[in-house]
């Protein structure tokens, strides 16, 4: 009677996995891969000059469209990020979904969705890996507004003389990473904040060993994980995010923050992850 007990227990057990298992796996290829969120961090610098306290930046990555994305997710981003009415726009690469054919009508819905995201300063973009493999890739942004930096800067003035600079570096996976030519505007004795795009978790090795001081790095590709088991972690890691996957790091003066993302590349799931772009709001201390 004991070891029946015992068996109808296990039994019951077991069942009871299966299904939170088989439910998990529904959520996370279902549901979990929909419902756009903003996350909004207020970023501080003793660095940052007055005059762009208060600025307002949208960071968006891995668009992946037609991945998990459709055009009512793209176009339901747009109306998001132009509901907070940014200063500035940044995308971090990876448009669309590796070994995904794209038509003339997507690309022409591409550059029609992204030419109606609207930034008061400017909106930028940098090459993730999958965008090298994209017929037409800068042409799309350029088109849609968007000034491309790979391996390059743009000094951004706003009510006063007074600077920043924003620096794109490219996918340190596909290109060269040119950081003289990127920070050529660079001087110790006159310091000015320094916002540097990057695409994936490896290229913020190059900034680490170098003698550029970045007060704010933005990038992408890892999604953070994908699937994140609470109290484990994120299960798939790319091996080129390197020791940048999460959401937020701190490095002394700088400030990391990689987006989760917005659709899915190898394994079109997410748990405990919802797709998302980073609203960024910067303040001066004095």
């Amino acid at each position: 009677m004991k070891e029946g007990k015992k068996s109808h227990k296990f039994l019951n057990f077991l069942l009871f996995i299966i299904i939170l298992s088989l439910g998990i796996i529904f959520y996370s290829k279902y549901i979990g891969v929909k419902g756009l969120i903003v996350k909004e961090y207020r970023v501080e610098s003793s660095i940052l000059t007055k005059n762009f306290s208060g600025l307002k930046i949208v960071h968006f990555s891995d668009l992946l469209y037609k991945s998990t994305v459709d055009k009512d997710d793209i176009n339901d981003l747009v109306s998001k990020i132009n509901t907070l009415r940014p200063d500035i726009i940044v995308f971090t690469g990876d448009l669309i979904n590796k070994n995904i054919k794209i038509l003339n009508d997507d690309r022409e819905f591409l550059i029609n969705s992204l030419t109606k995201m609207h930034a008061s300063i400017g909106k930028y973009a940098i090459n993730g890996d999958y965008d090298y493999s994209i017929d037409n890739y800068e042409s799309v942004m350029l088109k849609s507004g968007f000034k491309i930096l790979n391996n390059s800067y743009d000094e951004i003035l706003y009510k006063t003389s007074d600077p920043l600079y924003i620096v794109g570096l490219p996918s340190s996976i596909k290109e060269n990473i040119k950081l003289d030519e990127a920070f050529k505007f660079y001087k110790d004795e006159d310091r000015r904040y320094v916002i540097c795009l990057v695409h994936d978790g490896n290229t913020i090795k190059y900034l680490d060993d170098s003698t550029y001081e970045v007060d704010l790095i933005l990038g992408g590709h890892s999604l953070n994980g994908s699937v994140v088991i609470p109290y484990y972690g994120p299960l798939f890691i790319d091996k080129n995010s390197g020791k940048y996957y999460q959401e937020e790091y701190s490095k002394g003066i700088t400030k990391i923050y990689i987006s989760s993302g917005i659709g899915t590349n190898k394994y079109n799931y997410r748990f405990n992850n919802k797709p998302s772009f980073n609203l960024y709001r910067l303040k001066a201390q004095s």
